[in-house]
């Protein structure tokens, strides 16, 4: 077997950082491959004009076809058509001087759900294809206000309740997409435009001035899907949308160009040593831009539909000097669409930059577009990197500052703070699989180890616009990724797994010189960290024991006064769910994760059984956090009726019983607690209804609402 110098590099890192302790030195770098893109490319640079944006093009459509071919790609224009005896509240008139809103990494950027809810009590639900606006407070009186048919299903949405306004946000799949929209005479409207790729976006504007009667006022159709949305405090509503840029026809029907790229890989795969493949690499590109040449750019821009109070028409969108570039040749054409707007639709403006950014995170001044190196090149040998563009949206809509390039990839936006001016990001850096010929396909090199890294960058002062890295502890947890990542103030946390769950701790305070302050090693891991304060952690997930998961759900809480000394204060695993398998969707998604300061009460939704499959349950977990935050105490069990299939097998054993999956439909959702001064109301939100109780009686349900 033939084995590179590179591929000996990482059997030897591997075999070194398995005895070495976490380096806190910014100067050594990775440890992993050293095939790294330099930092300075990542800078954008606005392009001129739509030939400018064809130049670009050209170049990345010519890598795309000579390292993917033409059976990964599809032609751009596809034609789209589109009673109670508890004592309660019962005054009618009555608001509720508290609720838990939705649940937010960062308190100053609104993020959009599918629960939101107003300051008179009046909550907002989105189910499958429908908006539900429910009176909930006060709870006994609650009842259901309205459904408004959207006719697409939606699972986010902002509100603007100064201006009684929702936007809707939702993905539509597929080539076919007809919709009840507005009309004058309010008619069934169609919408209609040539768009390509398989998800494209819709935005709903609603009305909710009148709560019994809403009405759309807005709608757009997008191409592309949703990354994600933001809303600054008392600033626009922002969007971050993934365009898929395809071979446009000029290329599908080039038979010559279709000819010299079959030539070209089996030339390249024979490893023919008679061919030159650089000099076919460059025929093909000459061909790649004759075809190019011939196509209207504009027409290679994303569209927009909107329907006005005519009729739907496309609505001027972007052109090709609002984007903006890095100096790396994308080997997989993408798009990420910023568009930011008022939340009636109105003073809407957008921006692009020719990235495969698949994250995002935003703080009170900056949104961050993140984009791992897997989406820019198609070379087995390239390092395990993730590019930061960094855009000031204080003005209303994102500017470009600056960039920056660390080693390893993010797990979510959590993964990601700004703090005093100060960019703080944990990575996972995984190893490469360099191509290395072998005599036996059964022959395997063992792979480098995983590590994990955290990096603290801050915009340089100078005119270069680079995110200049100040600070790193690297080389962390070898064999392990990150599970889960928090930062607080000037502290970090980071969980990594394998088969133990380290806990680490940081301290930030000096960015220059992060420290890893303390470390627990405990069974199982944590999804999801919520801080209780600068002192305390309440994390949720998997359970286990020294030999892996056991498929239990549980709740812990860690003192981290100390950082030094992190302390595991107490743990519960429901106990329906003992000695079973669970799993709750606030796993990954920290909408579905609830805790009240003031009740102190910890609602997460679950879904799983006990021993058996009479002990089945699909509803919410309650958990108290004790009055000195040292123990946690089960409350109880909010159930949401989803009762196994009737044609479920009685035996666990076989891996072909539709008992290995339970109903959906009752799915548990979300949860939110409203108080009126004397009583805290536990309202818990699944896909079927609403309930509601009093948080120190779950006995007895105040109410409940079933959506049509």
């Amino acid at each position: 077997m033939k084995i590179s110098s590179l591929t000996l590099t990482l059997m030897t890192c591997s075999l070194l950082l398995s005895c070495s302790n976490a380096s806190q030195d910014s100067t050594l770098g990775s440890a992993l491959s050293p095939n790294k893109v330099p930092q300075e490319r990542t800078s954008l640079r606005q392009l001129a004009d739509c030939e400018d944006y064809r130049h670009s093009f050209t170049k990345s459509i010519t890598r795309q076809l000579l390292d993917q071919g033409l059976l990964r790609v599809m032609p751009i224009m596809m034609e789209m058509s589109v009673s109670s005896d508890v004592a309660v509240s019962t005054d009618v008139n009555s608001v509720p001087t508290s609720i838990t809103g939705t649940n937010l990494q960062e308190t100053t950027v609104d993020e959009p759900d599918l629960v939101k809810t107003m300051n008179d009590g009046t909550m907002l639900v989105l189910q499958e294809e429908k908006l539900h606006i429910l009176r909930a407070f006060p709870p006994t009186e609650m009842s259901l206000l309205a459904s408004l048919s959207i006719d697409v299903p939606a699972e986010k949405m902002f509100l603007d309740e100064s201006l009684q306004k929702v936007v809707i946000l939702a993905t539509s799949y597929g080539y076919s997409a007809t919709r009840n929209l507005p009309t004058p005479d309010q008619k069934r409207a169609t919408l209609s435009l040539p768009i390509g790729g398989s998800a494209n976006t819709e935005v709903i504007f609603v009305d909710i001035s009148d709560r019994t009667k809403p009405e759309i006022i807005n709608r757009w159709l997008l191409q592309g899907s949703l990354l994600d949305g933001r809303r600054p405090l008392n600033n626009r509503i922002q969007l971050a949308i993934q365009v898929p840029l395809q071979l446009p026809n000029s290329i599908q029907n080039a038979l010559l160009l279709q000819k010299k790229l079959g030539e070209y890989y089996e030339a390249k795969f024979e490893n023919n040593p008679d061919q030159n493949l650089s000099e076919m690499e460059i025929e093909i590109g000459a061909l790649v831009e004759q075809a190019v040449s011939k196509q209207d750019m504009a027409e290679i821009l994303p569209k927009a539909l909107q329907l006005s109070d005519i009729a739907s028409q496309e609505i001027p969108w972007l052109s090709c000097d609002e984007i903006s570039e890095p100096d790396i040749t994308l080997n997989s054409l993408g798009m990420t669409l910023l568009v930011s707007f008022e939340s009636d639709g109105s003073n809407y403006q957008t921006s692009a930059v020719l990235n495969n950014a698949w994250q995002l995170y935003g703080s009170a001044k900056h949104l961050y577009l993140i984009q791992g190196s897997s989406g820019w090149w198609w070379n087995a040998e390239q390092s395990d990197q993730t590019a930061i563009w960094q855009l000031d949206w204080q003005s209303g809509h994102p500017i470009y500052e600056g960039s920056g390039l660390v080693d390893g990839q993010v797990l979510n936006s959590f993964s990601l703070s700004e703090y005093e001016g100060f960019l703080r990001i944990a990575t996972t850096e995984r190893p490469n699989f360099p191509m290395v010929p072998v005599d036996d396909i059964r022959q395997v090199i063992e792979p480098s180890q995983s590590l994990n890294h955290l990096f603290i960058l801050k915009l340089a002062d100078t005119e270069n616009s680079e995110l200049e890295q100040v600070g790193s502890i690297l080389n962390l947890a070898p064999g392990e990724r990150v599970q889960s990542a928090r930062f607080v103030g000037d502290r970090g946390y980071l969980v990594t797994f394998r088969q133990v769950d380290p806990l680490f701790a940081f301290d930030l305070s000096t960015p220059n010189e992060p420290t890893l302050e303390g470390e627990l090693k405990i069974p199982g891991f944590s999804n999801y960290m919520h801080p209780l304060g600068e002192t305390h952690l309440l994390t949720v997930g998997p359970a286990g024991d020294d030999d892996g998961l056991s498929g239990e759900w549980q709740a812990q809480l860690f003192d981290v006064s100390n950082l030094t000394n992190p302390e595991q204060v107490d743990t519960l695993i429901p106990s329906k769910l003992k000695g079973g398998r669970a799993y709750s969707e606030a796993g990954w998604d920290h909408h579905a994760f609830t805790y009240d300061p003031r009740s102190r009460l910890l609602v997460t939704p679950i879904q799983g059984y006990g021993k058996n499959w009479e002990s089945q349950f699909s509803g919410f977990s309650v958990i108290e956090v004790g009055p000195e935050l040292t123990s946690l105490t089960e409350r109880g069990w909010i159930e949401h009726e989803g009762k196994l299939s009737s044609d479920c097998e009685p035996s666990l054993s076989e891996e072909s019983s539709p008992c290995k999956f339970w109903n959906l439909k009752s799915q548990p959702r979300r949860s939110l607690i409203m108080s009126d001064n004397l009583i805290d109301y536990l309202y818990t939100i699944s896909k079927i209804a609403v309930q509601t109780h009093q948080v120190d009686n779950f006995t007895k349900k105040l109410a409940e609402v079933n959506y049509p």
